[in-house]
C-alpha cells in the first residue's frame, strides 16, 4: 500500500521529562499543504522537538538546507505540492485507523434523516464531494459524534475531514473525549475554525486508552458537526 522508512527519535517535550516517539517518514502524503510556519533547524531532531512541542501529528523537513515545517493547514488532494524543493513529511507512528467500519453514534442527526447524514458515514472510508452521505448533526449546544472502537486500545491521533463543497468553519473548539465506561476524561482538542477541505489532525495527550471516542463542541451555543470521515489511529 504505502512504503514507509522508520526513525526513532528522542524528543524532550519538557524540562525534566524525555519521551521517545516512534516517526514514520511518508514522501507522499495524501493531501495539499499549505500556511506553516518555517524556520531553519540544525537536525531532523530538533525539527521533530519542535513538532512534538506543538502537538503536531505531522512535521516536515528539508535535508538539503535543514529547514523544518511545522503548525500546516492540510487540504484535501490526491496529490501535494511542495515547490521544487523536496520535504520530507514525518507522522507519528501507528497500528491501524481502528474506527474503519466501527459502529458510531451521535448526539443528533439533522432532521432524523439517517438515509442522507447518518453517523456511520464517518467510518466508512469515503469522502463524497457533496453534503450528503455524511454525518450532519442538528444545531445544538455541545454536539457530539462517538465511535465504539470495540476494544480497549492506546490512541494516538485522530484525522478529521472536513466537507469539500463548505462549512468547514463549523469544526471549531472540539473536544476529544476518551473512556471505557461512562465517566470521558479530555485527551485532545481543536480549536479552529478548520476550513472547507480542512485535514484536522488532532494528537492525544498520553495515556488516552479506552473502547469510545467522543469528539464533542465544548464552547458556543448553536453548533453542529458535519463531516465526512473520522480516522483513529492507534499504537
Amino acid at each position: 500500500m504505502k512504503h514507509f522508512k522508520i526513525i526513532l527519535l528522542m524528543i524532550d517535550i519538557s524540562m525534566s521529562n524525555m519521551a521517545q516517539q516512534w516517526y514514520e517518514m511518508r514522501t507522499k502524503p495524501p493531501f495539499f499543504v499549505a500556511n506553516c510556519t518555517e524556520r531553519y533547524v540544525v537536525s531532523l531532531l530538533l525539527c521533530a522537538a519542535i513538532g512534538r512541542e506543538a502537538k503536531d501529528v505531522t512535521f516536515f523537513f528539508n535535508g538539503d538546507n535543514n529547514h523544518c515545517r511545522w503548525n500546516c493547514t492540510f487540504v484535501y488532494s490526491t496529490g501535494v505540492t511542495n515547490g521544487n524543493v523536496e520535504w520530507w513529511k514525518y507522522e507519528l507512528e501507528w497500528k491501524k485507523n481502528a474506527a474503519f467500519q466501527k459502529l458510531v453514534d451521535s448526539s443528533s442527526v439533522y432532521y432524523n434523516y439517517y438515509e442522507n447524514w447518518s453517523p456511520q458515514y464517518t467510518t466508512d472510508g469515503l469522502i463524497p464531494n457533496g453534503g450528503i452521505h455524511i454525518f450532519h448533526s442538528e444545531y445544538e449546544t455541545a454536539p457530539w459524534i462517538r465511535v465504539d472502537l470495540q476494544q480497549a486500545l492506546a490512541i494516538s491521533f485522530l484525522r478529521v475531514y472536513m466537507r469539500r463543497d463548505g462549512g468547514g468553519e463549523r469544526f471549531h473548539n472540539v473536544a476529544v473525549e476518551v473512556t471505557n465506561s461512562s465517566q470521558y476524561i479530555q485527551r485532545g482538542f481543536y480549536k479552529g475554525p478548520s476550513k472547507t477541505l480542512g485535514v484536522v489532525e488532532i494528537l492525544c495527550e498520553q495515556p488516552a486508552v479506552g473502547q469510545y471516542v467522543r469528539l464533542r463542541i465544548i464552547k458556543g451555543s448553536v453548533n453542529i458537526i458535519n463531516i465526512p470521515e473520522l480516522e483513529i489511529y492507534t499504537k
